[in-house]
């Protein structure tokens, strides 16, 4: 698939304040208080603005951006639908959050509040992983690892945010550490599994099983036959072959997911098991994550194959 630098920022950033605000939201529904009411509310600011900002790239993606509202309308079948929906209600519940903490209104309803803030989060992050998932056409991408990614890879971006808070106001950054280092750790694995699974092309569909012959023909006296592609349709680029015939070579991905591992698990990791609390390298720990999972998310869409190359003249997709 041809990766969209709008679509790319969008999954990245929103997944980093949709983590931060379930992460927050969750440090918040503990009895012991984690976090000074600031850090919270300068929490929910942060988690806002980059889910907000998500939000307003991915906009660009659309060849009309003027027509964005009509995500909203097919709900009961689209899993963009659905993201749409949730993140419109996720912003203003988020920010009654916030100002519920600062105002220190009642306990009782900063929970409540809490709780539906964290729900919607996680939601809006499983509608977007899901929107992925769903497409069968792209084996990639339909597979149970696409929602556990983008779970674990928002809360790590956005443990390490949390974490910064913790550092710059004081807060229990201990438990926060521990708390990042546990699902950086989880992350990883699960996206190392992920490239695994992708990597075992045994079930991949073919040429011979696109047509209706799972393992090529046998004629009668002959060996097996492989069908394979006499013309293509057409002479020029179309649409399909621009968006759907990005091809990456073998060592530019080796390279990149080397870059992704170094720059979002392994720096950032080390800056939490050194136990430094300085905040100024924890903002460059969440940075360096943030440029890791760019990294990865551009491999995401680029090591993707849609179906429909086996009519363009691939062997397996």
């Amino acid at each position: 698939m041809k990766p969209s630098l709008s679509i790319i920022f969008f999954t990245v950033s929103s997944g980093a304040g949709l983590g931060l605000l379930a992460l927050l939201s969750l440090a918040d529904l503990c009895p012991v208080e984690l976090l000074p009411k600031s850090a919270l509310a300068a929490g929910v600011v942060l988690g806002l603005s980059l889910v907000v900002a998500g939000l307003a790239v991915s906009v660009l993606h659309l060849a009309k951006p003027s027509n964005a509202w009509r995500a909203l309308s097919r709900f009961r079948t689209s899993w963009l639908s659905r993201e749409a929906v949730f993140a419109a209600a996720l912003v203003p519940m988020a920010s009654i959050y916030g100002w519920v903490v600062l105002a220190d209104s009642a306990q009782a309803l900063r929970a409540v509040l809490a709780v539906a803030v964290c729900l919607l989060a996680w939601t809006v992050m499983i509608c977007t992983a899901m929107i992925y998932a769903s497409l069968k056409p792209i084996r990639q991408w339909h597979t149970r690892w696409t929602p556990l990614n983008y779970l674990l890879l928002g809360h790590w971006s956005g443990a390490l945010f949390l974490l910064l808070l913790a550092s710059a106001y004081s807060g229990d950054a201990s438990a926060f550490a521990w708390l990042a280092l546990g699902i950086g750790i989880a992350a990883l694995f699960i996206k190392l599994g992920y490239w695994r699974a992708i990597a075992d092309d045994s079930t991949a569909p073919t040429i011979e099983r696109a047509i209706g012959v799972r393992e090529g023909a046998r004629p009668p006296g002959m060996t097996v036959a492989r069908a394979r592609l006499f013309d293509a349709g057409h002479s020029h680029h179309t649409f399909l072959t621009d968006e759907f015939g990005f091809s990456l070579a073998r060592r530019h991905a080796l390279a990149l997911r080397v870059a992704a591992v170094a720059l979002g698990f392994v720096l950032p990791g080390a800056w939490i098991i050194s136990g430094t609390t300085d905040w100024r390298l924890g903002l460059c720990a969440a940075l360096l994550c943030m440029m890791g999972l760019l990294a990865e998310r551009w491999l995401f869409f680029a090591e993707a194959r849609h179906t429909v190359r086996l009519y363009h003249g691939d062997a397996k997709a």
